[in-house]
């Protein structure tokens, strides 16, 4: 199994935090998710490889200072990015891929071996949603290449139908750790009497991040900005 992570240009990511978090503070939360989701994939065995794809040089870097192979943007927009990184990587015989995003840091070794346990033999879908918008927080195919990538809200129940119709009886998963993305205050909110995210959840209380969501709940956005710059 390999794992793809698409990772957005920092200076664009996690913008519905401007409220809470200044941008250097959001670019900085994304690299301790991703240091988390990827943490969870180096405790996990039997992972054949790691790739992220961006068109970011930061991100590039970071991918090269781990190890991870690094896929440029084929094209712009996530969905089109992806479809260009898994035709690469389908073209090289992978036989099963997990799409995962980077801002799901409660995911854990144990979460992906039980994504790994449910997935069955070729063709084959396995699938965890996004609490909050009914999104998919992680992607397991078998043939890589089964499914045209679709995310945004709703593309899980999307995904499920689109395998319905070729055929394949796709395996929806009830995963808390895995479920729960970070784009949101409430989604800041609901993580921090959570276990797990080591790294996120330190640079969260760091920075007093609760502190200011607690501080700001009745105030406007423009005073939670002046907050968090």
């Amino acid at each position: 199994m390999w794992v793809l992570i698409p990772v957005k240009p920092l200076a664009q990511a996690k913008t519905r935090l401007a409220g809470v978090l200044s941008p250097g503070e959001r670019q900085a939360l994304v690299r301790h998710m991703l240091d988390d989701v990827l943490a969870a994939l180096a405790a996990t065995p039997d992972i054949a490889g790691v790739a992220l794809v961006s068109a970011d040089p930061a991100v590039a870097r970071i991918g090269a200072e781990r190890g991870l192979r690094v896929l440029p943007e084929s094209a712009p927009g996530l969905n089109a990015a992806l479809h260009g990184a898994i035709a690469t990587l389908a073209g090289e015989g992978i036989d099963t891929l997990l799409v995962l995003p980077a801002d799901v840091p409660l995911l854990d070794a144990a979460t992906l071996e039980q994504m790994r346990a449910a997935h069955r033999t070729a063709p084959a879908l396995t699938l965890v949603a996004a609490s909050a918008d009914g999104g998919t927080n992680a992607l397991l195919m078998s043939p890589p290449d089964l499914l045209s990538p679709a995310f945004g809200a709703g593309s899980c129940a999307g995904y499920c139908r689109a395998a319905v119709e070729l055929g394949v009886a796709p395996t929806l998963l009830d995963l808390p750790q895995a479920a729960l993305d970070i784009d949101r205050p409430e989604d800041l909110a609901r993580l921090e009497f959570q276990t797990g995210a080591t790294r996120t959840r330190e640079f969260l209380h760091r920075i007093d991040a609760w502190a200011r969501l607690r501080h700001g709940a009745s105030e406007s956005p423009v005073t939670l900005a002046r907050h968090a710059s």
